[in-house]
C-alpha cells in the first residue's frame, strides 16, 4: 500500500480512537456576582468583617439585667434555641400586652382590669432579660452575626413604637397629641443613639439610659398602676396644679429624651470633626427623622378632620413604622460602611401627604383612609426590607435565620 503525502497529513491530522473517546474541557460559564435588594457588592464585604462594638455603664445593666440573662443562658434555654428566636419571643410578648390593652382600651381612656397592668410591667420586665440574653445565646453558641444585631435593633425599634400605645393607655393619656409625645420621646432617643454609632462605630451607653432604668421606670408604673389604679395620672399634680400627673410625666420624659439627644448630637459631631473636620456635617443624617417629628406633629394638631381622635393607635403605629424602617436602614449602612441614603420612597409618601392634609387637601376622599392607606403602604414597606434584608445576609453569612449553625 503506498501512501502519498496528502493521506499521510490526513492520517496524521485524524484523531485517534482516544481521542474520540475524550471530550475537550469546555471553558467554565462566567459567573456574575449574585444581587440583592438592600446589601451592595461593596457592603457584602463589610458584612462579613464586621465587629459588634458596644459597652453599657449602666448599674442596674451590670448587677441585675446581665447576670438574670446570663442564669437563663445557662440552666433554663436550650443551646438549640436559635438566639433571633429569643428576639422574637420577647417581642412576642409585649405585642400580646399590646393587644391585650388595646381591647380594653381602645381609645387609650377607658379602665383596664387591675390584672392587665400586671401582666404589661411583667411582659416589659422579661422582654429586657431577654433581649440581653439573645446576645449571651448568640455568644455561648458562636451564632453571634451581623444579622442577629439587625433583628435584635429592629425588636427594639418596634418595642418603642407598641410600648408607647400600651404606656399612653395605662396613664390615661387618651386620643390626644400627649400621646403622640410619649412615642416621640423614646424614639427620638433610639434613633439619635443609632445615628451616633452610625458615626462613632460603637454604641456606649451611659450609666442612666433608656434601655435599662427606661424600662425600670415603665414596668415600675404598671405594677403601681396596677395596685393603685389609672385614675391617679388623670389627678392634679402636687407640684403643678393645673397639670394633671400623667401630662407632668411626658414633659419631664420629653425633657430627659431632648437632653440624651443633645449628648449623642455632640458625641457625633466630635466623632465627625476627628475624621472630617466638618462636625455640622453630621447633622445631614438626622434631617429624615427631624421632619418624620414635624410632619406628624403637623399632622395631629392640624388634621382636617381630627383623625388621631379616631385612630390614636393607626397614627402612632403608621410614624412608627417609618421610624422603624429608617433605623434598619441606618444600622444597615453602618454594617456596610456605606453613606445613609436620606430619601427613601414610605418617608417621601408620607412628605407629600402631610403636607397636603396640613394644607386642607385630603386625598382619596376621607382622612381616615388616607391614614389607613398610608398605613398599609408603611406595613408592607418594612415588611418587605425585614423579609429581605434577613434572606439576604442569611445567605451572606452562610447561616439559617431561625436555626443555631453547628460546629
Amino acid at each position: 500500500m503506498v501512501l502519498t503525502r496528502s493521506a499521510a497529513a490526513a492520517a496524521k491530522s485524524a484523531p485517534t480512537e482516544a481521542e474520540r473517546e475524550e471530550p475537550k474541557p469546555q471553558p467554565e460559564p462566567e459567573t456574575k456576582p449574585q444581587t440583592y435588594r438592600y446589601v451592595t457588592e461593596d457592603g457584602v464585604k463589610h458584612i462579613l468583617a464586621y465587629r459588634y462594638s458596644g459597652s453599657d455603664a449602666s448599674l442596674l445593666y451590670n448587677y441585675v439585667i446581665s447576670p438574670l440573662a446570663q442564669w437563663l443562658v445557662d440552666h433554663v434555654l436550650s443551646p438549640r434555641l436559635a438566639p433571633n428566636a429569643i428576639t422574637i419571643g420577647a417581642l412576642s410578648l409585649v405585642i400580646l400586652s399590646h393587644v391585650i390593652m388595646l381591647w380594653f382600651s381602645p381609645n387609650m381612656v377607658e379602665e383596664a382590669p387591675r390584672w392587665v397592668y400586671a401582666y404589661a410591667g411583667l411582659s416589659l420586665l422579661f422582654y429586657q432579660i431577654l433581649d440581653v440574653a439573645d446576645g449571651k445565646q448568640a455568644r455561648k453558641t458562636g451564632n453571634s452575626s451581623p444579622l442577629g444585631l439587625l433583628f435584635d435593633h429592629g425588636c427594639d425599634a418596634l418595642n418603642v413604637v407598641i410600648s408607647a400605645c400600651t404606656f399612653a393607655s395605662t396613664i390615661m393619656l387618651g386620643p390626644t397629641y400627649w400621646s403622640l409625645l410619649i412615642f416621640l420621646a423614646p424614639a427620638m432617643v433610639f434613633f439619635m443613639a443609632t445615628w451616633e454609632e452610625y458615626y462613632t462605630g460603637t454604641l456606649a451607653l451611659p450609666i442612666i439610659n433608656g434601655p435599662n432604668e427606661g424600662l425600670l421606670i415603665m414596668y415600675s408604673i404598671y405594677i403601681v398602676t396596677a395596685i393603685v389604679g389609672p385614675n391617679v395620672w388623670t389627678q392634679p399634680n402636687i407640684l403643678f396644679p393645673q397639670l394633671s400627673n400623667n401630662h407632668v410625666f411626658v414633659l419631664v420624659t420629653i425633657s430627659s429624651a431632648v437632653g440624651q439627644c443633645f449628648f449623642s448630637a455632640v458625641v457625633a459631631i466630635r466623632s465627625m470633626e476627628r475624621k472630617t473636620k466638618d462636625g455640622a456635617a453630621a447633622l445631614v443624617g438626622i434631617t429624615p427623622f427631624v421632619a418624620l417629628i414635624f410632619l406628624s406633629g403637623l399632622w395631629v394638631l392640624w388634621s382636617p378632620s381630627d383623625v388621631f381622635t379616631d385612630h390614636p393607635r393607626l397614627l402612632i403605629w403608621t410614624v412608627g413604622l417609618v421610624f422603624a424602617k429608617m433605623v434598619m436602614h441606618m444600622m444597615l449602612s453602618h454594617m456596610c460602611e456605606e453613606p445613609y441614603w436620606l430619601l427613601r420612597k414610605t418617608f417621601m409618601v408620607q412628605l407629600v401627604v402631610s403636607f397636603l392634609l396640613v394644607a386642607g387637601i385630603v386625598p382619596w376622599g376621607h382622612e381616615s383612609s388616607v391614614v389607613q392607606l398610608f398605613f398599609v403602604i408603611s406595613l408592607l414597606a418594612y415588611v418587605h426590607m425585614i423579609y429581605f434584608l434577613a434572606t439576604e445576609l442569611a445567605t451572606i453569612l452562610g447561616i439559617r435565620i431561625f436555626r443555631v449553625k453547628q460546629g
